[in-house]
């Protein structure tokens, strides 16, 4: 079996994400999200590590960067 562990900064986050995306559930993975350009024209780096999301496509990824 695999774990995750999550900081208190990660699940302080986590809840703030939840409150305002609305979603009931969420899933907590390790992924990647490539880089990609935003609608602004901000370009995103490449993301690898701890990821929130829900199962609603209008609901965002949440990266739970580790802040140590």
């Amino acid at each position: 079996m695999s774990k995750l562990i999550l900081t208190a900064a990660q699940i302080k986050s986590l809840a703030e994400f939840a409150a305002k995306e609305g979603q009931p559930a969420y899933t907590i993975a390790h992924g990647t999200i490539p880089a990609f350009e935003a609608d602004d024209g901000t370009q995103m780096p490449e993301y690898s590590g701890l990821l929130a999301y829900s199962d609603s496509e209008k609901s965002g990824v949440l990266q739970l960067d580790d802040p140590i």
